[in-house]
Formats: structure tokens, sequence, C-alpha cells
């Protein structure tokens, strides 16, 4: 890999970091008020490093599911293994995957409709 492309995966990262603090910064903010509690820019940053880290664990752990089963795509079904100890969210996970799933399906039959009928 050339610095170039270095320096442009890094300045990525970079972006994408300072996302992850704003948006922290934000949820914060508002909880803090609602709660009428003061939070340290420290503690935000703290958090925000913490999320960071925690998305960072979660991407290598879709890529190594994804490869183990001998895919190059990460699909629904690895997120489904990522949040397996959550049932909650995992709950909530499937009712979003069938709402997609179904909603795909729905527009493939219009499709083979509006094929059928030319």
């Amino acid at each position: 890999m050339s610095t170039a492309e270095e320096f442009e995966k890094l300045s990525e990262n970079q972006r994408l970091k300072a996302a992850v603090h704003h948006t922290t910064l934000q949820i914060c903010k508002e909880h803090s008020a609602s709660q009428d509690v003061q939070l340290n820019r420290m503690v935000v940053a703290s958090i925000s490093e913490t999320v960071w880290r925690k998305f960072e664990a979660w991407a290598t752990d879709l890529e190594l599911f994804a490869k183990h089963a001998k895919r190059s795509t990460i699909n629904a079904d690895d997120v489904k293994m990522l949040i397996r100890k959550s049932p909650k969210l995992l709950a909530h996970m499937n009712q979003v995957h069938e709402q997609i799933v179904a909603t795909k399906n729905e527009g493939k039959k219009k499709t083979k409709k509006s094929t059928a009928k030319d």
C-alpha cells in the first residue's frame, strides 16, 4: 500500500471517528439536559473512544463471521450472530430483517406481474 493510500485511509478513519465523537456529544447533551446534569468534555471523549473501539471490534467480528462462512460479503446472519447475546436487540434485528425481506418480495412480485402482462 502506497503512502497516498495510507493517508487517504487515515483521513477517512479520522472523519469517521470525528463523526462518532460529534454524535456522542449530541446524545450526551440531550441526555444531560433532560437529566439536569453537566458532563465534562473528557467524559464525553472517553465515551466516544469506547464507542469507537467497540465499533472496531464489531467490524472485525463481522468480517471474521463472513470469512468463516466462506463469504466475502457481510449479511444479516453475521449481524445476528454478533448481537446474539442481546436478546432485545436480536429480536429487533429479526423484526427489521423480516420487514426488509417482505418488502423485497413484494417488489419482486410486482415486477413479475408487470413483466407477465407485457
